[in-house]
């Protein structure tokens, strides 16, 4: 039963995890340039975001097995 409800749980955090890792990795548009501008803040933001799904990824697998 809890094997269950932590792969649930953590599938669920990593799906909210990998849309906030997509919405972070867009680009800005700079409406005075009429450019789209790449966001350096959001970026980082995404890169730890990948980080912290490795890391609950992991955690899952240590307490599932």
């Amino acid at each position: 039963m809890v094997k269950i409800t932590v792969f649930l749980v953590g599938s669920l955090v990593l799906f909210v995890l990998f849309l906030m890792q997509e919405a972070f990795s867009k680009p800005i548009y700079n409406k005075m340039s009429n450019i789209w501008e790449e966001d350096s803040y959001g970026r980082l933001m995404a890169k730890l975001i990948i980080l912290a799904m490795i890391i609950i990824a992991f955690i899952m697998g240590a307490v599932m097995k």
